[in-house]
């Protein structure tokens, strides 16, 4: 895959992301498979840029005055501490699925060297 197309792709789902995330009025199975997937599929570190698609649909929310109604407490906003928690984790768990996709493009490289 050409540096290109993982930059398309990352900047689409990182769209895709943020208008499932607005739309659904918080983070939904939309970002959930995007986060899991578009490391595996793109393989570089940059894809966290993706969240910034999430990120900008839930300030939007919080600046239009929408409420996060999903808590244990009643309302919430939309950009409540374990919110940006939560993002800096999946930023985490992105992260990790990139470096196994590395190991395995390694493995692959080194396996494909062997048998020549």
């Amino acid at each position: 895959m050409s540096t290109k197309a993982r930059i398309v792709l990352t900047v689409a789902l990182g769209i895709v992301m943020g208008v499932s995330t607005w739309l659904s009025g918080g983070i939904g199975d939309v970002f959930f498979a995007s986060a899991v997937l578009l490391p595996l599929i793109v393989g570089r570190w940059w894809v966290l840029a993706a969240l910034a698609g999430p990120f900008i649909a839930l300030v939007t929310l919080e600046l239009s005055g929408h409420v996060y109604e999903g808590g244990s407490d009643g309302a919430e906003s939309y950009l409540f501490p374990w919110g940006i928690i939560g993002l800096f984790f999946w930023e985490l768990v992105m992260l990790i699925l990139v470096g196994i996709r590395k190991a395995f493009d390694f493995l692959r490289n080194r396996l494909a060297i062997a048998n020549s």
